[in-house]
């Protein structure tokens, strides 16, 4: 049997995410690491009265690599004198350092929010107010958790939504845009 490739965390420091990617990528046979992802979002904000779209990293300080050998690849980490300092692994039933794993159910929502090879940034979600600033309608990614959210900046253009990821409560920012914003993004 054949094991199957998974996806796991490494910290790095915040700031240093695309260089620890790329000396990753240089330094570590494709062997044993596919994929590395540097998850990214979509950020709507107003400039000059005109609606501008950037992108943004979505976890700073994080870069996620998809491996069959998560083993192999940590000791390959611990040696290289070509990568960037990576924060201590998560310990294993033996106390032996590790790579964390990314559960099944961050992996579920980080693939619904940038594809299932976490190369696509997570979109702009379109938000329909009614009274009092109330949430009508939400389409896109934040569609799936408006009753999550604990802070609604209109002015800024984002939504803050609390949601259990990496094994506590993180809140992610979502980046809205509203009706009246669609004839303004250029």
């Amino acid at each position: 049997m054949t094991e199957k490739e998974k996806w796991y965390i490494l910290q790095t420091y915040k700031d240093q995410e695309y260089e620890a990617a790329s000396r990753l990528e240089y330094a570590v046979p494709k062997s044993l690491c596919s994929v590395c992802r540097i998850p990214k979002k979509l950020k709507a904000f107003r400039a000059s009265g005109e609606m501008r779209i950037v992108e943004d990293i979505m976890f700073p300080g994080y870069v996620f690599v998809k491996t069959v050998y998560p083993e192999k690849l940590q000791k390959e980490l611990k040696k290289s004198r070509e990568l960037p300092q990576f924060f201590p692994f998560g310990k294993g039933e033996s106390g032996e350092d590790e790579l964390i794993p990314v559960n099944q159910e961050d992996l579920d929502f980080l693939q619904t929010v940038c594809g299932k090879e976490l190369q696509s940034p997570m979109g702009i979600s379109d938000i329909t107010l009614g009274e009092n600033r109330t949430i009508l309608k939400a389409s896109g990614v934040l569609n799936h958790y408006v009753d999550k959210i604990v802070r609604l900046n209109l002015h800024k253009r984002f939504a803050i939504v609390e949601i259990p990821l990496f094994n506590r409560s993180q809140t992610v920012f979502f980046g809205i845009r509203l009706e009246q914003d669609r004839s303004l993004v250029a």
